[in-house]
């Protein structure tokens, strides 16, 4: 069982990446959806669900963290150039706590924003 799992985490890593992308185009479209929001109270309904969606890919990687630790490994992701040999390695849980933290936050503004 380990060894599929470990196999699996190998064949997901090449993907992590652009999921960070993903979570990057999320946030910035939470954050201008909020602004819209916030002033003329419309698009509450993107912000919230790019700001769950975040929210939810920061817990997966969150996840991702736990379950290479308990194999053995240190998931994390290179942010430097690697044809460079530039290796600037963020863990995984660094990663999903930058996504799940404005996520909640973001998320939770949208649903509670008032206008009177």
């Amino acid at each position: 069982m380990k060894q599929t799992m470990l196999d699996l985490m190998v064949k997901m890593m090449p993907l992590m990446m652009p999921l960070v992308y993903v979570a990057g185009v999320l946030l910035v479209t939470a954050v201008l959806s909020l602004a819209v929001h916030l002033t003329s109270d419309r698009a509450g309904g993107i912000a919230r669900f790019a700001a769950w969606l975040l929210a939810a890919m920061g817990v997966f990687f969150l996840a991702c963290q736990a379950a290479g630790m308990w194999l053995g490994a240190t998931p994390s992701i290179n942010f430097g150039d690697s044809a460079k040999f530039e290796f600037d390695l963020k863990p995984f849980w660094q990663v999903g706590l930058a996504m799940l933290i404005p996520g909640t936050l973001i998320g939770w503004l949208a649903g509670h924003a008032r206008h009177d």
